[in-house]
């Protein structure tokens, strides 16, 4: 009877001290694992103006290298815009025309006004100096009478003084209408006319449409996979709508789903041990970048029970690009404190 109870003691003790040790354990192992994807960085290449699709030059799933020509497409837009330039041009031009035509009439009819109205005094001031030449003639015989002077004692000729008065008025009359005719040829002859401005604009949009008019080739980013074709030959593409999905050859980044009880556990730049989830030997290390701003549902791939939906906070890791993971290999994520 002492025997067993004595036997029971050491039971006891022995369950006390093995509780004792994994407590223990715990306490010093106090890790946490939870589980994600290896993502290649992706790109997604499209154009900014609407293009037509003339070849397509790889398949999805291909590597390439740097400089590749994945595609060569042509702007479907160029041909529609050109005609619009090529109209406003045209329009433009005949404007700029009738406004010449309109200066050169004006100048033209300020040239025969000058002409007429210097012509129409000429004459009599001409007619004038014919009245004094007829008056020399008559006092040829008369000593007192100086037909040559203009001014007789204190009298002065009148003859003299309408000649004058119409000789002030022709300079006055050819310096008013020349200003008239020398300021119609400066707007016609300036070189900043703003027709001619936007003229001249819309031929270089029309040279620079000439040049993007030939196909144009888009080529591989970087080294990497073909993913997505969102397009086929011949296709008509809008502007900023997907062409190609291009992806980095190595993933350089996990997205990790950790559950909600343990959100407090992860904090930025923590060391992250990574995991290939079907092949034990391939490893990395990686740090933690990004935390998710919000809970979301885990992905049934990734949970313990597919049927039961379990919620967590995404995290981004980053991992070196020279790694051994596929893309969107499930990986295992162990933090160790």
């Amino acid at each position: 009877m002492t025997m067993k109870k004595y036997n029971l003691i050491y039971i006891a003790a022995f369950i006390v001290f093995l509780f004792l040790l994994i407590s223990l354990f715990l306490r010093i192992d106090n890790s946490v694992t939870f589980y994600g994807f290896a993502e290649n960085k992706e790109t997604e290449i499209n154009m900014e103006s609407p293009v037509e699709v003339m070849d397509i030059f790889v398949t999805t799933g291909q590597k390439v290298k740097k400089g590749t020509v994945l595609l060569e497409v042509l702007s479907s837009s160029l041909p529609v815009k050109m005609d619009n330039a090529k109209y406003s041009v045209e329009e433009l031009q005949t404007k700029y025309q009738l406004w010449k035509s309109d200066l050169d009439w004006r100048i033209s009819q300020y040239n025969i006004e000058l002409n007429e109205k210097t012509t129409k005094i000429q004459a009599v001031i001409d007619q004038h100096y014919a009245e004094i030449e007829k008056n020399k003639k008559l006092a040829k015989n008369i000593r007192s009478i100086n037909i040559e002077s203009k001014v007789e004692g204190e009298i002065q000729n009148p003859i003299f003084l309408k000649i004058d008065a119409l000789k002030k008025e022709l300079n006055f009359t050819r310096d008013l209408i020349s200003t008239e005719i020398s300021n119609l040829k400066s707007e016609r002859f300036a070189t900043n006319n703003p027709l001619l401005s936007r003229i001249k604009s819309l031929e270089s949009e029309l040279d620079y449409f000439n040049t993007r008019l030939q196909k144009q080739t888009i080529v591989a980013p970087s080294d990497g996979l073909i993913g997505n074709i969102h397009c086929k030959e011949d296709e008509k593409i809008s502007s900023f709508n997907p062409l190609i999905t291009f992806y980095e050859e190595s993933p350089t980044l996990v997205v990790g789903y950790i559950h909600e009880d343990l959100i407090l556990k992860i904090n930025i730049n923590d060391s992250i041990e990574v995991l290939s989830g079907s092949r034990p030997e391939v490893s990395n290390m990686g740090v933690v970048k990004t935390l998710g701003s919000r809970i979301v549902e885990i992905p049934p791939r990734l949970r313990k029970i597919k049927e039961l939906k379990t919620f967590g906070r995404e995290i981004i890791i980053e991992i070196p690009p020279e790694n051994p993971f596929l893309q969107k290999e499930e990986v295992i994520l162990n933090l160790k404190n």
